[in-house]
């Protein structure tokens, strides 16, 4: 399936996936970089090779993002890696995405011709918003801006404080949002938040979250009936 490839909000490439190892979510494709990739992001992909002990925090800070053809974004347990190396300057580059859920991938990736994933009144996410319904969410949560007064009284976590999210739809009749999520003490792999969209820590309890074993789990309990609402 065809993808577009970001770095927080600039396109770098395109490419055409296939699935390669499927029991380890394994997807590979020739990378295609555009111009902006050439300029801005090429010497942080060689600096990542050019050691056997890459550094993961540079490498997560260029914040990919893949975006299949019909919407859908990616969220690879195992992250990517773009085989580009300085000393081979004429060889097709390659991505590679590890970790892709099971479900994920038979439902959006092994279908031909691909099929939307959403249902109104639920869209699929461009990736400005999806870079700033992130932003707002680690806002609302306080991540990375504790308070000078959480010394004195620690406020309960917020059950997405410590788990990684990516935005993957929205509701375009409030602020509703579907994350997906990476939790390992929990069976659930997608919240859904009501964002408040105040760009600052919420009390206790917010942002209001309603977690889903799966995305067929959200589909039957909140997107279809959510388009029966709209048609009526």
């Amino acid at each position: 399936m065809k993808a577009q490839i970001f770095s927080h909000r600039q396109l770098i490439g395109k490419t055409d996936l296939q699935v390669g190892d499927e029991s380890m979510g394994g997807i590979f494709g020739e990378f295609i970089p555009s111009e902006f990739y050439y300029e801005n992001i090429q010497k942080s992909v060689w600096k990542f090779w050019e050691t056997n002990n890459p550094d993961y925090e540079k490498w997560n800070s260029l914040r990919l993002n893949i975006q299949l053809e019909n919407g859908v974004f990616l969220f690879p347990q195992g992250g990517y890696t773009i085989d580009d190396l300085k000393e081979s300057p004429d060889e097709k580059k390659r991505i590679d995405i590890i970790g892709i859920d099971h479900k994920i991938m038979k439902d959006f990736l092994l279908t031909n011709p691909p099929r939307p994933f959403v249902e109104v009144p639920w869209n699929e996410l461009q990736i400005e918003q999806k870079v700033a319904f992130e932003d707002e969410l680690k806002k609302e949560l306080g991540i990375n801006n504790k308070s000078f007064f959480d010394f004195f009284h620690k406020p309960l976590k917020h059950p997405l404080t410590d788990v990684e999210f990516s935005a993957f739809c929205h509701d375009q009749t409030n602020d509703d949002v579907l994350f997906a999520i990476k939790n390992t003490d929990s069976d659930k792999s997608f919240a859904l938040v009501h964002l408040t969209w105040t760009a600052q820590k919420e009390k206790e309890g917010y942002p209001d979250t309603t977690f889903y074993t799966d995305f067929d789990e959200f589909k039957y309990l909140k997107m279809y009936p959510d388009k029966a609402d709209w048609e009526y």
